[in-house]
């Protein structure tokens, strides 16, 4: 594939690297979990609106309309995320709009070209909870590492382990670790199979 080919990668890992906004700012479980339901919110909003609007709208309506209602759907978690916890709310306010501009949603909101391509909605939604429970993972391990201990309540005061963790670049930390170890389980894979 070459830069000027018009493609962009569509394997999960580009999916994930996609989703680094919402992993950057996870950095606690409870947050982590409000972020990842956001996300899954918007990301099945924008996938069934794709799926279920009439072809004859045409691909740039069905994308807008998608995206929008993607948009609806992240307000409303925000609403609900301020009626559930206030202070989680005003932590994680301006990011779970993030959710709506990750690439996974924003390929989610475009409308299936072929009948396999409708066929795979229910494996879409699976990746849609993975993606959500990666967020709420990625919280949880970067408190657990910055402070040593996890915790469901937001602001709940912990010591210090390695705080660094705690900060976006933990998050980047965090990414590069796991993307080495995933590459390393790949080629251990490749290595057993010839």
């Amino acid at each position: 594939m070459t830069i000027d080919d018009g493609r962009v990668p569509a394997g999960p890992l580009a999916s994930i690297a996609g989703l680094a906004p919402l992993l950057v700012f996870s950095n606690s479980l409870s947050l982590g979990v409000a972020l990842g339901i956001a996300f899954f919110l918007a990301y099945s909003a924008a996938g069934a609106m794709a799926l279920l609007l009439p072809a004859r709208l045409g691909r740039p309506a069905v994308f807008a309309f998608s995206l929008t209602g993607a948009a609806v759907v992240a307000s409303l978690t925000a609403s609900a995320l301020r009626l559930f916890d206030p202070f989680l709310f005003e932590a994680a306010y301006g990011r779970v709009f993030l959710s709506v501009f990750t690439l996974p949603v924003l390929r989610a909101c475009v409308m299936p070209e072929t009948v396999s391509d409708r066929e795979r909605a229910i494996e879409s939604l699976l990746w849609g909870v993975g993606y959500a429970f990666l967020t709420a993972v990625t919280g949880a391990v970067r408190q657990f590492l910055a402070t040593g201990a996890v915790s469901t309540r937001f602001g709940a005061e912990h010591g210090s382990l390695l705080p660094i963790f705690a900060q976006p670049a933990g998050a980047f930390i965090l990414i590069a670790l796991a993307a080495a170890a995933f590459k390393v389980v790949i080629k251990a894979v490749r290595g057993s199979e010839s």
